[in-house]
């Protein structure tokens, strides 16, 4: 499987599973051809293997080359003012658009204005050169509300040209009311920025697959400004065969000996929770035994229990986020 969008899994063997999601998601950009998919979110605790599944989808659709243009974007957890945001967003989105049409991975790389024109150029898509100088202008000028807008319409309104489909994927979807800002200095928070794509979303020739790890916020900001907007679908954990054929493939990788026993067992322990199969092959416990049950509880205990355990960093972060907005009815969703 060729990465052309580098996947955040690392190794793509390490990919596993979800085969009845990913079938799922394949089915409905089926749809996006014809014109009849509409918009979705994917909510799910995080480390569920949403980014990866949204990532391996683009990286299929962009091998396939067929008549969805995949793009990928990934909302920052950190403060954003709103210029800069929609800069990397439109930026982000051109240049994957560009190297799927001309099938040329290089301009995947693209961060500048003038690389983006002169591929535009060299590749006879000339329709996008006064979108990008528009965009530009509207930058310049300090024009906020038209850099948004022409940002957050860009992968509709691009598609149009050629009667193209563009399948638009926004990971971390509930940061948007919370990272981005209309000032500069990051005083005044766009709190109600999600429900600019209320118009947007409704169209079905570049829908939106939206994902979100902090599920309250996500819920709240999908029903409180995009009613209606979103087909909503839950990541849960494995089935357990697809568990077991995770253990045995990462016993492989990793290079720790677990016979098809012990892999049960570790399904059966974890619930089929990805992220801790993964934890647990990747633990930093020194004397990793997984040839018998007690082996495994005894890597399970170190990452559940020590300061050092990839599961429970995971469990306080959601923690100590959560406490952080108590005062935040979403954040009290959180706790609950």
């Amino acid at each position: 499987m060729q990465n052309f969008l580098k996947e955040k899994i690392g190794n793509p063997a390490l990919f596993t599973g979800r085969k009845k999601e990913l079938n799922n998601l394949l089915h409905w950009v089926d749809g996006i051809k014809t014109e009849t998919s509409k918009s979705k979110a994917i909510i799910s605790r995080r480390k569920t293997g949403k980014s990866a599944v949204m990532q391996r989808l683009f990286n299929i659709l962009f091998a396939q080359n067929d008549q969805v243009i995949p793009f990928y974007f990934e909302i920052r957890e950190t403060p954003q003012w709103i210029a800069d945001f929609a800069k990397e967003f439109y930026i982000t989105f051109l240049r994957q658009y560009i190297a799927f049409k001309s099938k040329n991975v290089s301009y995947l790389k693209s961060e500048s204005y003038k690389q983006l024109i002169q591929a535009a150029k060299t590749e006879k898509l000339d329709y996008l050169i006064s979108h990008i100088e528009n965009f530009e202008n509207s930058e310049n000028k300090g024009s906020i509300d038209p850099l948004w807008h022409t940002a957050r319409e860009a992968p509709r309104t691009i598609a149009e040209y050629n009667d193209d489909r563009v399948l638009q994927m926004i990971d971390e979807f509930q940061f948007i009311n919370r990272y981005i800002y209309w000032d500069k200095y990051k005083k005044n928070r766009a709190s109600e920025l999600a429900g600019s794509y209320l118009h947007t979303a409704e169209y079905k020739n570049s829908p939106l697959l939206v994902s979100g790890s902090w599920v309250g916020w996500l819920m709240d900001d999908l029903n409180k400004m995009l009613p209606g907007r979103f087909i909503i679908t839950d990541f849960g954990n494995m089935p357990r065969n697809e568990a077991i054929e995770m253990a045995l493939n990462y016993s492989e990788i990793f290079k720790i000996s677990i016979s098809h026993e012990a892999a049960c067992v570790m399904a059966d322990l974890t619930e089929g929770n990805p992220f801790y199969i993964s934890a647990l092959f990747q633990s930093d416990y020194q004397e990793k035994d997984f040839s018998k049950e007690q082996g495994i509880l005894d890597v399970l205990d170190f990452e559940t229990l020590d300061k050092r355990g990839g599961i429970r960093g995971t469990w306080m972060e959601y923690i100590h986020s959560a406490i952080d907005r108590i005062n935040d009815t979403n954040g009290k969703k959180i706790i609950l």
